[in-house]
């Protein structure tokens, strides 16, 4: 039983890492169409930040997808969570959030709420340590 359940979760995150891939390209592609159509109006983006903003986020957003890929990749590798790279992945979709956010559309307790987040995850990436630069092998086979 114990033999099944392992296989069952390693072709569960193979896949995942799959779709994930598909996401992070298809990401890539909305971050790069995103940018030509803005430059193609350039006028118009001097004079309006929210669309360089919007380029931002969705970058950001496709970094995000690029740690979660790192994660899936450690856990498939060696069957464990990394902690550390959850808590970093956590930190920069926040981050993520603090980028995009319009201050005029959210109230203080929100931003209180999000800096609060911000100081807990900074206190945890402290308690765990930081990842190591590449956890896991590059020339390990998945």
């Amino acid at each position: 039983m114990n033999k099944l359940t392992g296989l069952m979760e390693q072709w569960v995150v193979a896949v995942l890492i799959v779709l994930l891939i598909v996401t992070i390209l298809c990401g890539t592609a909305l971050v790069a169409w995103s940018l030509i159509d803005d430059l193609r109006r350039i006028r118009e983006l001097a004079a309006e930040p929210k669309a360089l903003f919007d380029v931002f986020g969705l970058f950001v957003a496709v970094l995000v997808g690029l740690e979660l890929l790192k994660i899936l990749r450690h856990l498939l590798v060696s069957h464990q969570v990394n902690t550390a790279l959850v808590v970093q992945t956590a930190l920069m979709a926040l981050c993520n959030k603090v980028i995009t956010v319009n201050l005029s559309d959210v109230s203080w307790t929100t931003l209180i709420g999000v800096a609060s987040l911000i100081l807990a995850l900074a206190a945890a990436m402290a308690a765990v340590g930081r990842p190591p630069l590449e956890s896991v092998d590059s020339n390990q086979e998945l």
